[in-house]
């Protein structure tokens, strides 16, 4: 969109206007050299001043997730109190979010429990599993015994399923 309104200033000169032609292209080339010169020299501008990412953002976002972590236990100790959530239920979903919490709460600080090994683990054991569902998936569909739309819809699942452990 840069440029566009001065292109287009540019253009709507009436035909007769004195130099239109000169006009129409030095405004494409003020465009062209603000769009591709300054595009391909910033990532040797960042290079030669040194820019590097402070990291704030993953920290913004770490800080995030244990906040939020923080208010779904308060909230499972609310429900807890509910007669129709099961005990083991919040016990096990409990069990969840203190694990995320601790996770998320290592980046800050040394990993004394081993927790990052841990979770490295657990997704490495996760993502075998899905491996193996997706083979039979493939396998069931082959053999005729589901259909392309089922597989698409469970083949979906997995992939959500998957890309929650990048978390």
């Amino acid at each position: 969109m840069r440029g566009v309104i001065s292109l287009a200033v540019a253009l709507a000169l009436p035909l007769g206007f004195p130099q239109r032609d000169l006009i129409v292209f030095l405004t494409f080339c003020v465009i062209l050299a603000t769009l591709v010169l300054q595009g391909l020299t910033l990532p040797a501008l960042i290079r030669t001043l040194k820019l590097e990412d402070d990291g704030s953002a993953d920290k913004e976002e770490t800080q995030g997730r244990i906040g939020i972590a923080g208010a779904a236990l308060s909230r499972i100790e609310e429900l807890a109190e509910e007669e129709w959530v099961r005990e083991d239920t919040a016990e096990r979903i409990r069990g969840l979010y203190n694990y995320r919490r601790s996770r998320f709460s290592v980046r800050y600080g040394d990993d004394e429990d081993g927790i990052e090994e841990r979770s490295a683990a657990y997704q490495r054991f996760m993502r075998e599993l899905l491996r193996a569902q997706r083979e039979e998936l493939i396998r069931m569909r082959n053999d005729g015994e589901i259909g392309d739309e089922a597989m698409h819809r469970i083949e979906r699942d997995l992939d959500l399923e998957e890309a929650r452990l990048e978390v």
